[in-house]
């Protein structure tokens, strides 16, 4: 009895797998469906209404005492009393050497 040749066609495994993949997308389609709606979102628009909540979120918003664009906060800069005590200090730890520490002090009495 002679072998008959394989029918041409598509195999069946492939048909059974293609099937499982489609299978598992609409059930995987439904569930996100079904969570989407849960969390109070449209599901085909979750991602805009997300970015939406996001940009109106007050965790990206600057803290309530930071300056608004264009001013410039004012520096705080230490007072001369300050400034004075920082030099003795550096002097009387040896940092600075008795010209440096009457220079320093000089500069910061004279207001530069």
């Amino acid at each position: 009895m002679p072998s008959t040749p394989p029918s041409p066609g598509i195999p069946g495994w492939f048909v059974a797998v293609f099937v499982l993949i489609a299978i598992a997308g609409v059930g995987t389609g439904i569930w996100r469906f079904a969570v989407l709606r849960r969390g109070g979102l449209n599901p085909f628009v979750a991602r805009e209404q997300l970015e939406a909540r996001l940009a109106q979120s007050q965790l990206l918003q600057p803290p309530q005492s930071q300056q608004a664009p264009g001013q410039q906060a004012p520096e705080a800069r230490p007072s001369k009393e300050q400034r004075l005590a920082e030099v003795d200090d550096l002097y009387q730890r040896g940092i600075i050497s008795a010209e440096e520490h009457a220079a320093g002090r000089t500069m910061i009495i004279s207001g530069d």
